[in-house]
């Protein structure tokens, strides 16, 4: 029998408090990038006694078949078990295809682990059978709570609503990495605060965290020729010089987002702030190259457009040094000196790989 004050207690699930704490998990997990890593931040808790086993695991140590596990934990998904020693088991479902399904799974298990619903149940694991249908009930919808205020909170789903001034469920769902259902229930959410409230953005200490991750990401393009992403001040591609860009705009949002997945990443040379090499030389190996040329090979080792004004004549690039990999003025699209002068390679350089040297 459940003891009177805790059913007067959960009479209603506390959505607020469910928000608070998931919003506080975030802040301080020192998360800053999207979407969350929820794996990574569950192991942050694992000195706190939570840890995080698959189903498939915890079906070989415990010689169970995985129909045998599901009736263990009470779900196809997962479950939270409070062990005698006051240690949690947050065992999930592996075998989940769908990845936002399982991610949901971990996040709401973790509410459960937060708003310490097991020590206000005196349960082990919080299946039905024990408590009262209600009880339950909004000990799940606490929990759902959590796990959608953790993978996609209001706050960073703003910043994306401000900028488009819209927002559709497609987009926090590659966004954010969550269910279609969830999207559309936060899209639900964000229509009745506008009609029912004069809340038009929400603020939170966590925002900070976040700042650069999506403001790059809604101001970068991607270059249609080489992938390189660049950034929406760049007239030409720094990598391969092309102007033919591919916008992080709404309209586009969905298809840049695959772009960026799928983005290449190309050999660069150190520089210092002057656009000076600070690594050893690419052609002659000399380790401490320093001024403008260097000392054993003689090669220019300052990055910078090859067409720099000329004073005199009044024409050409307003230069500026280049980053490390540059190939090309980002301003005007000229070679770089790396370039020109063969520290970097083509960017579509082929590299044959022999059988060696292949990692397996």
């Amino acid at each position: 029998m459940i003891p009177k004050i805790f059913d007067e207690e959960y009479k209603k699930a506390n959505f607020a408090y469910a928000q608070d704490l998931a919003y506080e998990v975030v802040n301080k997990s020192g998360s800053s990038t999207l979407p969350i890593n929820i794996k990574k931040l569950l192991k942050s808790y694992k000195k706190n006694g939570l840890h995080v086993v698959k189903y498939t695991s915890f079906s070989k140590r415990r010689h169970l078949s995985m129909r045998e596990v599901v009736y263990f934990t009470g779900s196809e998904d997962g479950c939270l078990w409070k062990r005698s020693d006051d240690t949690y088991i947050l065992l999930y479902n592996d075998t989940k295809t769908y990845r936002p399904t399982v991610r949901f799974t971990l996040a709401h298990e973790l509410g459960h682990f937060i708003l310490k619903h097991h020590n206000k149940t005196n349960r082990e694991i919080l299946a039905r059978g024990g408590l009262s249908k209600s009880t339950h009930s909004h000990l799940e919808m606490e929990a759902n709570y959590f796990a959608k205020r953790i993978l996609a909170p209001i706050p960073l789903v703003d910043i994306y609503t401000e900028k488009w001034e819209q927002i559709d469920d497609e987009k926090i769902t590659k966004i954010f990495d969550v269910s279609v259902t969830v999207s559309k229930s936060i899209v639900k959410s964000l229509i009745s605060r506008h009609k029912n409230t004069n809340i038009v953005l929400e603020s939170h200490e966590m925002v900070k965290n976040f700042k650069d991750f999506i403001n790059e990401e809604l101001n970068n393009k991607i270059c249609k020729n080489c992938s390189c992403l660049c950034s929406e001040k760049n007239k030409f591609c720094s990598i391969c010089g092309s102007h033919d860009f591919f916008d992080s705009d709404y309209n586009n949002f969905l298809t840049y987002k695959e772009m960026v997945n799928n983005k290449m990443n190309y050999d660069t040379l150190k520089v210092d702030k002057e656009g000076r090499l600070a690594c050893p030389c690419p052609i002659c190996g000399n380790k401490n190259p320093v001024n403008k040329y260097c000392s054993v090979c003689g090669i220019f080792i300052i990055n910078e457009c090859t067409n720099i004004e000329d004073p005199f004549s009044g024409g050409g690039c307003e230069g500026g040094s280049l980053n490390g990999g540059d190939r090309y003025c980002s301003k005007c699209g000229s070679v770089s000196t790396f370039y020109k002068f063969g520290l970097l390679n083509d960017w579509n350089l082929h590299i044959e790989i022999s059988d060696e040297d292949l990692p397996f």
